[in-house]
């Protein structure tokens, strides 16, 4: 089914509004997009667009981890509906990036009034030096190629301070080629005919 029949917009939007209704009897704020000054102004960072929770739900399903044993980090995390899909699927450890504090700010919000437990680091993505402690990466396109190229470059270092397998989860993989041309090996997509998008999930096997 077309990502542009009158149909299938009209759903989408219909869940949109039924979402944000909801968040916002609750005090929450995840489904808004939001370009602050950071993305107005850094070519190389985008703004923030929230990854649907079940289309969130059935990637991580998709990770072959075992949750319990693993530590989830969005990169790019904005307002947190990742992080808390993860919490709800049960990983160890759960944090998000981002450059923007003001989205920080909304992330730790959300997961205060949810009661739930992540960590929300404001960092730049080519000066964090934590990826070691983190097993599955989660990327809906948070900045440009150039930057993509430094972090994938980091993450794999990050194996000289802890060997383990490394899972990425690319959603919307427009820079897929960064991947594959950093040694990330194709275990598996997923497709969502009604948004015309794909999930990639990526290994860099330990050594």
């Amino acid at each position: 089914m077309s990502n542009y029949s009158i149909f299938v917009r009209a759903k989408r939007w219909s869940k949109f509004l039924v979402n944000y209704v909801s968040e916002k009897a609750r005090g929450l704020d995840f489904s808004m997009v939001y370009v602050g000054d950071i993305q107005r102004n850094v070519e190389e960072f985008h703004g923030y667009s929230m990854t649907d929770a079940g289309d969130m739900r059935r990637m991580l399903k998709a990770v072959p981890v075992n949750p319990g044993r693993s530590a989830f980090i969005d990169i790019g995390c904005g307002k947190g509906m990742c992080m808390k899909c993860a919490i709800e699927s049960g990983y160890r450890k759960v944090a998000g990036l981002d450059l923007d504090g003001h989205l920080l700010d909304i992330a730790r919000s959300n997961m205060k009034k949810l009661g739930m437990d992540a960590e929300c680091i404001l960092a730049n993505a080519l000066e964090f030096d934590r990826y070691s402690e983190f097993d599955v990466f989660y990327f809906y396109n948070p900045f440009g190629r150039s930057v993509f190229e430094q972090v994938l470059d980091k993450i794999k270092a990050s194996q000289s301070e802890r060997m383990r397998d490394i899972w990425i989860a690319y959603y919307h993989p427009v820079f897929a080629d960064v991947f594959e041309n950093a040694g990330f090996i194709l275990k598996d997509e997923l497709h969502d005919r009604t948004r015309d998008t794909t999930t990639r999930f990526y290994c860099y096997p330990k050594r």
